[in-house]
């Protein structure tokens, strides 16, 4: 973070420099004038090389020498009327390259600071965790398991997770706050779906749906008392101080014959499932358990 401070700064430093050099002046007279064409260029080559990913990649001498000929060529097409060489002119093109050097150097590690940043966060959040399948990549495997409960008479059942979020705790400023969020949350939630994986069979799917914040569990040759044993294992994986899931299960064929089916009726389940729990927690409940025991 150090470094990608450091390039900003500098860069900002230097085209600050070039673009307010005129105004050095001795006796009233200004000892550099820039030609137009330099000014334009820097900046292009400063935009494009932070935002072109193949330009940012290039090794450091083969980016100094594509963008040393670009303006070389710029100003002998562009620029004609003023020569290269020559008295002041010798001074002006040394001035013009080095600066223009210095603003494509420092464009050139800021680009590759930026890459790097990306980079470390992607393999802090997701790489090492394993990719979900959505359920409309899944269609063809989920019909199958379909029709071969159908067909042989098997049972098979779902566990549908609706994740509810609690609050991330975030100790920086305000304006750094929602990226922060959205990055831990990601990588809790990368977790639970690591620890959700090593609970399941091979035999088992785990996707995500549509609806964002939902996966679902469709495991094969799992009757009603099945899933719901899966469940109970399951339960402790998917609560904790950030995150909690609302699991809710249902079974061919008693409750559905098609996967819509199934989903619909695991929905039902977990609004029941929900008004339980909070029926449980009233008062009047929580009252009456405790003069029981």
């Amino acid at each position: 973070m150090l470094r990608l401070q450091n390039s900003i700064l500098y860069l900002l430093l230097l085209l600050t420099l070039l673009f307010n050099i005129e105004r050095l002046d001795v006796a009233g007279a200004p000892v550099i004038n820039l030609a137009t064409g330099v000014y334009v260029l820097t900046i292009v080559a400063v935009l494009l090389t932070i935002t072109i990913k193949w330009i940012r990649n290039l090794p450091p001498p083969v980016f100094v020498l594509f963008w040393t000929a670009v303006l070389f060529l710029t100003k002998i097409l562009f620029i004609s009327k003023r020569p290269l060489l020559g008295g002041i002119y010798t001074y002006v093109s040394f001035t013009e390259l080095s600066l223009f050097a210095a603003a494509i150097l420092l464009s050139h590690s800021l680009a590759r600071n930026l890459r790097d940043i990306e980079r470390t966060i992607n393999s802090f959040a997701f790489a090492k965790f394993p990719k979900i399948k959505r359920v409309e990549d899944a269609q063809e495997i989920i019909q199958e398991e379909i029709y071969r409960s159908r067909r042989f008479q098997r049972h098979l059942s779902i566990i549908v997770l609706e994740r509810q979020w609690k609050d991330v705790p975030i100790n920086n400023k305000k304006a750094e706050q929602d990226t922060q969020r959205v990055l831990m949350r990601e990588f809790l939630f990368s977790m639970m779906v690591r620890d959700l994986l090593t609970q399941l069979r091979q035999t088992d799917l785990l996707l995500e749906h549509n609806k964002k914040g939902r996966l679902i569990i469709v495991s094969p040759e799992t009757d009603q008392a099945g899933v719901e044993n899966l469940v109970e294992r399951l339960g402790p994986l998917t609560q904790s101080e950030t995150i909690s899931n609302n699991l809710s299960t249902a079974t061919f064929p008693e409750h559905g014959v098609t996967f819509e089916q199934l989903l619909e009726y695991a929905e039902s389940d977990s609004h029941r499932r929900r008004a339980s729990q909070i029926s449980m927690s009233s008062p009047e409940v929580v009252e009456k358990n405790q003069s029981l025991t």
